[in-house]
């Protein structure tokens, strides 16, 4: 079966195609959601942030701790008046854990958790020893907005089972994006997203260049593409949301803390857009594009804060920071997959067999299941605010898609693919994708 798709925004209507919104709200002061099966537990050292050096005042007061997951799911802690805390997660993924004051109607993050030893954003929870992450001493300082632990980075590593410090030091490299989870109180209104069942993701699609020309015919008669680099070449600024109803066609205004620029037009720090796709669950996504194209300028998503309107509703993503792993050109750092096609005597194609390789500073190296338990999400275990990933899809033209997008075992090493029925002959183009565990979109199209 082939499946027509309009060419406008192709890579990102697949992608967001298989889109779920699935918000967990496990706060223990207002009712669990029982689902949990970790916590984070730690003391800090004052209820009262420190200021460098400044009086403090009612709101440098840590009134709450919430614990984001990059899957979108929000758990808020059971703090105590000694400053002990313990939030209930589910683990299998990396957590921004911020630290909030919030009086009235106004919520102020004071800091959130960082490891400054291998550059952490997150905490890298996706398959830890245990039960439980003990932070010991969580010291917040308002004017960095810093939180820093008393746990030394050798225990950290042990704890959540990352192996060595190379490996801790990837994932840092990898999760600077996880620092725009701290925002929970996106639309503005005084209350967090999480407990009002709203949900908002921003995240960069990153489209992969590199030689993908004459991938396709390396990847038969028991060989694999393995001469593939790939090159990210531009990039895409997405919101999504769930919970505020939008119409498919609604204004919208991308407001970037710099200017940035497409292949054609002048740079602008105010990019034009609409709500392109809507779902019957109430989910509403939108992509910013520069007259129409993506972005190849700066080279990575600009740092810094950002609002976006859409409509009446304008929505607000401070302290947002890329990775320079996937910036424009970058050939360091990168996981990708290649792949040899089995094709039986009808010429159909029945078995995708796949490996992962790494990009070290330009050259092709084998990827190591540490490097992929920190750097690729894997929706057999992660399932919530989150599309498949990784995913193979077969073309056959620019638009047309044979069937569904095909998931593979991040872990695995084959698909069998002979119910698509797809012929290698009437294959025009394979498209790969793969979230960062930092929730970057990754895109490969290979010829």
């Amino acid at each position: 079966m082939k499946i027509r798709v309009v060419a406008m925004s192709l890579a990102l209507l697949v992608l967001f195609g298989l889109f779920v919104f699935i918000q967990g709200c496990g706060q223990k002061t207002s009712g669990s959601s029982g689902n949990t099966n970790y916590s984070i537990q730690g003391k800090l050292a004052s209820l009262t942030a420190s200021s460098s050096g400044n009086q403090a005042s009612a709101t440098d007061t840590i009134t709450h701790i919430a614990a984001a997951g990059s899957n979108g799911e929000v758990f808020f802690a059971s703090l105590g008046s000694d400053g002990t805390f313990s939030i209930d997660i589910n683990k299998g993924f990396p957590y921004a854990l911020g630290f909030y004051n919030k009086t009235g109607s106004t919520i102020t993050l004071l800091g959130y958790l960082k490891q400054d030893d291998v550059n952490w954003d997150s905490l890298p929870l996706m398959s830890p020893a245990g039960s439980s992450t003990d932070l010991g001493t969580v010291t917040v300082d308002s004017s960095s907005l810093e939180a820093s632990t008393s746990v030394n980075l050798s225990s950290l590593i042990a704890g959540l089972n990352l192996g060595d410090t190379a490996t801790a030091a990837y994932y840092g490299e990898i999760d600077t994006p996880m620092s725009v989870f701290t925002n929970v109180d996106v639309d503005g209104n005084g209350e967090f997203d999480a407990l009002e069942n709203k949900a908002y993701l921003f995240q960069t699609y990153v489209n992969m260049g590199g030689n993908k020309t004459g991938q396709i015919a390396n990847m038969q008669n028991g060989n694999y593409n393995s001469t593939y680099q790939p090159s990210p070449e531009s990039y895409t600024v997405v919101l999504g949301g769930r919970g505020d109803s939008k119409t498919v066609g609604t204004a919208v205004t991308f407001n970037f803390p710099q200017p940035v620029e497409s292949t054609s037009g002048s740079p602008s720090t105010a990019v034009t857009a609409a709500v392109e796709s809507t779902t019957s669950s109430d989910i509403w996504t939108c992509y910013s594009k520069v007259n129409g194209n993506p972005i190849v300028l700066p080279v990575v998503t600009p740092p810094g804060n950002y609002t976006i309107s859409v409509g009446s509703s304008t929505y607000t993503f401070n302290n947002y920071r890329s990775s320079e792993t996937v910036k424009v050109n970058s050939n360091d750092g990168i996981v990708y997959p290649v792949f040899n096609l089995v094709v039986n005597a009808a010429g159909n194609i029945t078995t995708v067999n796949y490996k992962w390789k790494k990009l070290v500073n330009g050259t092709i190296t084998d990827a190591t299941t540490k490097d992929l338990a920190v750097a690729v999400e894997d929706t057999s275990t992660n399932t919530a605010f989150v599309h498949t990933s990784p995913f193979i899809s077969f073309f056959a033209d620019a638009n047309t898609l044979f069937g569904s997008v095909l998931k593979f075992d991040r872990d695995g090493s084959s698909l069998d693919v002979s119910s698509s029925n797809i012929k290698l002959a009437e294959v025009h183009h394979i498209q790969a994708s793969y979230n960062l565990t930092s929730r970057v979109v990754c895109k490969f199209d290979l010829y």
